[in-house]
């Protein structure tokens, strides 16, 4: 994780739609039978251990392996790390969601819980990916941080 906190490209999140024809039909064929192979497999583990196990494995981002492959054979195994990082962020923020979700739909309207736990998502998603990825990127441009390395 070192040499992702040490890259010195710029952390903020962008959209590139260019990039849409980057990939050919080869990439997203292995994207749909990533997706495809982890839904009919979460499928199967919910008709034999019950539908709570079954909808907790469909929350698996189905298309993340096929993505983080195509990245990491595109943009090098940087970018992957960065994107796989990113994408354990968003799950973390996922379970506050899911947690306030859970203690708000029974007390307040569908709407306002959901509201509610969508604004939990985005205050713990961002805190995450300040403190984890931009803060430290910032911090060692100006020459205030040193990051660990293994030995």
């Amino acid at each position: 994780m070192s040499g992702i906190l040490q890259r010195d490209g710029d952390p903020r999140p962008r959209v590139d739609l260019g990039a849409l024809k980057k990939h050919g039909p080869k990439d997203y064929l292995t994207r749909f039978a990533f997706g495809a192979g982890i839904a009919a497999a979460a499928a199967v583990a919910g008709l034999i251990f019950g539908p709570k196990v079954g909808g907790v494995l469909l929350a698996f981002p189905a298309i993340l392996p096929a993505s983080l492959t195509l990245i990491e054979r595109e943009d090098g195994r940087n970018e992957a790390a960065v994107d796989a990082i990113a994408a354990i962020l968003g799950s973390v923020a996922l379970i506050g969601f899911a947690i306030l979700a859970t203690l708000t739909l029974s007390r307040l309207p569908a709407l306002a819980a959901l509201l509610l736990a969508a604004a939990a998502w985005f205050a713990v998603a961002g805190a995450l990916y300040v403190s984890i990825l931009w803060l430290p990127r910032r911090l060692k441009r100006r020459g205030r941080v040193t990051i660990p390395t293994t030995t």
